[in-house]
């Protein structure tokens, strides 16, 4: 059987341990401020003014300029013939992709 485990507040603390759970708690605090003053530095980086400005930068696609937009970019539209679609993988559109990924499915189930 299990002996009880004693309660921290019955648990007689000395001076030392009072003096290093101050100090402790002094650091983290300074730490937490100086990250929420400074910004959270990128794990790596050698320069902490231009992790600074790259935290806050967006992952991913870049989003749509104008909301609609049915102008698409000469270099950004699908490689097949007759689509004016905006390009997502491979040169193609998400509808001729997909299509493709259909055909290469089908041909290889076949074989």
């Amino acid at each position: 059987m299990a002996r009880p485990r004693k309660e921290l507040s019955s648990v007689p603390l000395t001076p030392a341990m009072v003096n290093w759970a101050e100090a402790l708690g002094d650091a983290i605090g300074r730490g937490m401020l100086r990250a929420l003053n400074d910004g959270m530095p990128r794990l790596g980086s050698a320069a902490p003014s231009t992790s600074a400005l790259t935290a806050g930068r967006r992952r991913g696609r870049p989003p749509k300029v104008m909301a609609g937009a049915s102008l698409v970019s000469l270099d950004r539209r699908c490689t097949m013939d007759g689509c004016t679609r905006e390009q997502r993988s491979k040169g193609l559109c998400s509808a001729h992709y997909q299509a493709e990924r259909r055909r290469q499915i089908s041909s290889s189930k076949s074989a």
